[in-house]
């Protein structure tokens, strides 16, 4: 049994489906498992053991030219699959291309982008549950719905010299911050003085150290962040792979930032998470922690917008309201103080 797996996805909602994934493995303990992801997304895909070979579809940055595109069409060709698993139902043309025996896709709500009712029942499920659906339409059970990611050694090393480096004490409350994140043009993100006011609250009154997380792009952030706070700021943003993101986010009681993938990374590692929510729906995007107890193992602070809320997982929103998500000033109307007693509230719970 030969599989392709598509994940040209967002970082994470290619962690969403790990769990599908592991029951993919599971159902199929000898199939040949390949996934198609983007060098993007591969890091949290690296040292899966549920894959047994990542292809990496090229973006800009690593774009090799038509003939490097044509060396990877061939070889989807010669991979011979017998069944494509499509959790970016954008490309069910590829996986046709590749000539796979069967194909398996999710199953969007008819005519979701023009009819309003038709994604009504489709944003009441998490984006995981929608991912695992796609593999149960082949009569495969996901039990294990737990988020995998897997830093090797040498990160979970690395993490642990970058906190020794910046003189960080076992035992010591560290807490993460992201205040970053690319999706829907930035319009996710919560403001640099909102995580600035927190950051000083978590500092003064529980002596917590703070650490700033994310990709290189989110370098000004971080720096304008650090500038802003009263406390002193460890600044690890555009400093460490996925990986190592994610073995420094299991060295943190605590990690704050909006609905981007270092929040579900966080999650993923079992570090209790606050997740700031504008334009999103947490319905399908709040964090995934099986049995988890929300406002003790996690808190989900919301705008009190009334156009907020309205993103689902793609199939759930018409395009008039993806346009008008668009134009919600969501995140403005979340304050500070509304974050920091979330914050103390999961720090403090039993």
């Amino acid at each position: 049994m030969r599989i392709l797996v598509m994940l040209l996805l967002p970082i994470g909602d290619t962690l969403f489906a790990t769990p599908a994934i592991h029951a993919l493995r599971r159902h199929y303990p000898k199939a040949h498992i390949t996934a198609l992801a983007y060098p993007t997304n591969s890091g949290i895909l690296r040292n899966n053991p549920d894959l047994d070979e990542i292809l990496l579809w090229p973006t800009r940055e690593q774009w090799q030219g038509i003939r490097g595109l044509a060396r990877l069409f061939t070889r989807l060709r010669r991979g011979h699959f017998d069944l494509a698993v499509e959790f970016s139902n954008y490309n069910w043309w590829l996986s046709k291309l590749t000539g796979a025996y069967e194909r398996v896709e999710m199953r969007l709500p008819s005519f979701w982008w023009i009819r309003p009712g038709a994604g009504r029942e489709w944003r009441k499920h998490h984006a995981v549950e929608h991912y695992a659906d796609v593999v149960r339409q082949r009569g495969i059970a996901v039990t294990d719905m737990r988020l995998r990611i897997f830093p090797t050694q040498e990160e979970r090393g690395k993490a642990s010299l970058w906190l020794e480096r910046h003189r960080v004490e076992p035992g010591e409350l560290l807490v993460a911050m992201h205040p970053g994140g690319e999706g829907l043009w930035g319009r996710k993100r919560w403001g640099v003085e909102g995580f600035a006011r927190v950051a000083d609250g978590l500092s003064e009154q529980l002596g917590a150290r703070i650490v700033i997380m994310g990709g290189k792009d989110d370098a000004p952030l971080a720096a304008e962040l650090a500038w802003r706070t009263r406390t002193h700021i460890i600044n690890a943003a555009g400093q460490t792979t996925l990986g190592e993101t994610a073995a420094l986010a299991a060295r943190c009681a605590l990690f704050v930032g909006s609905d981007s993938s270092p929040l579900h990374i966080a999650s993923a590692m079992g570090t209790r998470v606050v997740g700031i929510y504008g334009p999103t729906d947490p319905r399908s995007y709040h964090p995934w922690v099986p049995g988890g107890r929300e406002g003790i193992d996690y808190a989900v602070v919301r705008s009190p917008l009334a156009c907020a809320h309205k993103f689902p997982l793609v199939g759930g929103i018409t395009l008039v309201g993806w346009f008008r998500v668009l134009r919600c000033p969501a995140m403005a109307a979340i304050t500070p103080g509304t974050v920091l007693a979330s914050a103390l509230g999961v720090l403090t719970s039993e």
